[in-house]
C-alpha cells in the first residue's frame, strides 16, 4: 500500500472500518521457540494447524467483513512469509517496515497509508500474538468499540478484568463511565500502569480499580493523527516526510524513537475510553503462558514432543526432536529446538530476552 500526503478527496458517506494487524514483532520471550528471522507470530502455537498471524487475520475479516479492510504492518525482512501465510490477503495491503520502531510508528504508518483511501475510517488496532478461548465475546467487545470510537473523538482501548496479580501485562485504571453499548460498559481512563512490579501489581488487583490492557484500540483516523501529532510532533513530522518522499522511508524510519503508542500518545492523552470485555485472552508474551495453550498431562507438564520423567511436575516441555527425559525437576522450561536448549525455571523465563541481548554481544547472532 503506498502513502500519499494528498489522499483524493472521499465519495463515501459512511467511514468504513480498518483492521490493522501488528504483525512485525521479534517475540524475543518465546525464544528460542521465535527467533528474530521467523517470530512467534508465524508460528502454530494454539493448536489447530493455522499460525497466530493466520488466526489473527480470520477474526480481522469477521471483525471488517473483508480482507480488502485488512492491513498488516510487518517487517521487511518477513516480507515473503507474510505472503505466504496470507495468500487472501491483497498484496497492497501488506504494509513493510524498514526495522521494528515499536508500535507508535507502525500505527501511525498505517494511518497514513489509509489517509490515500478517506480520512474518515476507523481504525481497529490488533496484535498478532492473541489466542481466546472463545472468540465471540471478544468480537463484541472489538465492535462495541468501534462504534463508540465512531460517534466520539475518543481513543479507546479494550481491556479485561485481571484475573490475578500479574507483572506480565500493562493496566488501565477505570474513571468515570462514559458510555454502554450492548450489555458492556465504557469508562473513561484515568491512569495507565505499564507492566508493574510484583507489590504493585498486587495492589491494582486487589483494587478493584484497573482492567488489564489487552493492546487492542480504535479510534478515527483524524483523532489519532492529530494525537500523533500532540503527544509525538517529531514522530508525526517524520511520517508526513516520508508521504512527501517514500524513497526516503529507510533513512527516516530508522532515526525514529522505538515507543509504544500506549507510552507515547495514550497515557498522554485526556480522551482515553476503555470497553470492559468479558473474554478470556491468553497473550502468548512469554514461555510460562504455553502451558496455558498446550494443557499439561497428569503431572501438570505443558509438553509438545516426547517426555520421560520421573517425580518431575509442573514444567513446559519442548523438543523438536528426539527424547527429553527428566527426573525430579520442578517448574522449569525446557525449550530444544535445533541447535539450541533452553533449561530456566519458570519464574525467570521473562529474563529470556536478556538473554537474547547478549548473543549479540558475544558474536552469537546466528541463534537470535
Amino acid at each position: 500500500m503506498s502513502i500519499s500526503s494528498n489522499p483524493e478527496p472521499s465519495t463515501r458517506e459512511t467511514p468504513h472500518v480498518f483492521a490493522v494487524i501488528l504483525a512485525g514483532g521479534a517475540g524475543t520471550r518465546l525464544w528460542p521457540l521465535s527467533r528474530r528471522a521467523f517470530p512467534k507470530q508465524f508460528l502454530a502455537l494454539g493448536g489447530g494447524g493455522h499460525t497466530l498471524l493466520q488466526d489473527t487475520f480470520r477474526r480481522a475479516k469477521a471483525l471488517v467483513g473483508t480482507p480488502d479492510n485488512v492491513v498488516v504492518m510487518g517487517q521487511k525482512r518477513h516480507a515473503a512469509l507474510l505472503q505466504q501465510q496470507l495468500p487472501g490477503l491483497p498484496p497492497e495491503n501488506i504494509i513493510l517496515e524498514p526495522t521494528g520502531c515499536n508500535t507508535a510508528a507502525s500505527i501511525g504508518l498505517a494511518a497514513l497509508a489509509l489517509q490515500q483511501r478517506s480520512s474518515e475510517e476507523i481504525m481497529v488496532i490488533l496484535p498478532a500474538d492473541h489466542l481466546f478461548e472463545d472468540e465471540m465475546p471478544w468480537l463484541e467487545a472489538v465492535r462495541v468499540a468501534v462504534a463508540f470510537a465512531g460517534e466520539t473523538d475518543w481513543l479507546v482501548a479494550i481491556g479485561i478484568p485481571p484475573e490475578g496479580p500479574s507483572s506480565s501485562y500493562g493496566y488501565l485504571r477505570l474513571g468515570e463511565k462514559v458510555g454502554h453499548k450492548n450489555g458492556l460498559p465504557v469508562h473513561e481512563v484515568s491512569r495507565f500502569v505499564e507492566k508493574p512490579d510484583s507489590d504493585l501489581a498486587e495492589k491494582l488487583y486487589t483494587s478493584g480499580d484497573y482492567l488489564w490492557n489487552t493492546g487492542t484500540f480504535s479510534w478515527r483516523m483524524t483523532v489519532f493523527l492529530q494525537a500523533l501529532k500532540q503527544h509525538m510532533p517529531k514522530l508525526h513530522q517524520g511520517l508526513l516526510e516520508i508521504a512527501e518522499r517514500p524513497e526516503r522511508l529507510r533513512e527516516i524510519y530508522s532515526n525514529f524513537e522505538s515507543v509504544s503508542v500506549d507510552y507515547g500518545v495514550m497515557e498522554k492523552s485526556s480522551h482515553v475510553a476503555a470497553v470492559q470485555g468479558s473474554f478470556k485472552r491468553l497473550d502468548l508474551g512469554s514461555l510460562p503462558m504455553l502451558s496455558e495453550v498446550w494443557g499439561g498431562d497428569s503431572h501438570g507438564n505443558a509438553v509438545v514432543g516426547t517426555l520421560v520423567d520421573m517425580d518431575s511436575q509442573n514444567n513446559i516441555i519442548y523438543s523438536d526432536e528426539g527424547l527429553v527425559g527428566l527426573i525430579g525437576i520442578e517448574d522449569m522450561v525446557v525449550i530444544r529446538q535445533g541447535e539450541v536448549l533452553l533449561v530456566c525455571p519458570k519464574e525467570r523465563a521473562h529474563e529470556v530476552k536478556e538473554l537474547v541481548a547478549v548473543l549479540g554481544k558475544q558474536g552469537l547472532e546466528r541463534y537470535e
